[in-house]
């Protein structure tokens, strides 16, 4: 058996500039606070890698709560909102509409409405700010995935969540 040891090991060749990642993107509209960024995907024969958050460029407020969120075909998860966090959805796959609506009477966006098809084709990492209501339909025939990465925990207790139901009158967007 040949021996092995840490001098036998290539270091990896650095990124490029090449394929840029988290870059901003703005949509018409867009609702004051929320930020919408590129997710670049790299990708070779083994498969491929998508950064969804980092340091980086910017300095960031690490996540202290990471999950997964699961949306089976044509599933739909709306209204909330949220008092005391932001959200950080990262969208890697799948077909999933994001509807946003401002709320906040004190904002120059105040009852703006914003829709969003991310996923597999629209890889991005959205931040939306608290008490600004959003609701998430997966438009697709499979199951759909994001990751969630929160600016405060989840506290079982006392949770940040507010709700109406999807179809509720007072929000001027109807899921399919």
């Amino acid at each position: 058996m040949d021996m092995l040891s840490l001098e036998d090991f290539v270091d990896d060749k650095p990124w490029g500039d090449d394929v840029p990642f988290l870059e901003d993107v703005r949509v018409a509209d867009q609702i004051e606070g929320v930020r919408l960024q590129r997710l670049a995907t790299r990708a070779d024969k083994r498969g491929d890698l998508t950064v969804l958050l980092s340091a980086l460029k910017e300095p960031i407020m690490s996540p202290p709560h990471v999950y997964l969120v699961s949306a089976e075909p044509r599933s739909i998860r709306a209204w909330v909102y949220h008092k005391r966090q932001s959200d950080r959805l990262a969208y890697t796959n799948g077909d999933v509409r994001v509807v946003l609506y401002d709320l906040r009477t004190d904002s120059p966006t105040y009852q703006k409405l914003n829709i969003l098809d991310v996923g597999a084709a629209n890889k991005v990492l959205l931040t939306i700010p608290p008490f600004v209501v959003h609701g998430v339909q997966n438009r697709g025939m499979a199951a759909a995935t994001f990751v969630n990465m929160p600016t405060n925990v989840y506290d079982p207790e006392n949770p940040d969540k507010s709700r109406v139901r999807y179809d509720h009158p007072g929000i001027p967007y109807k899921f399919d």
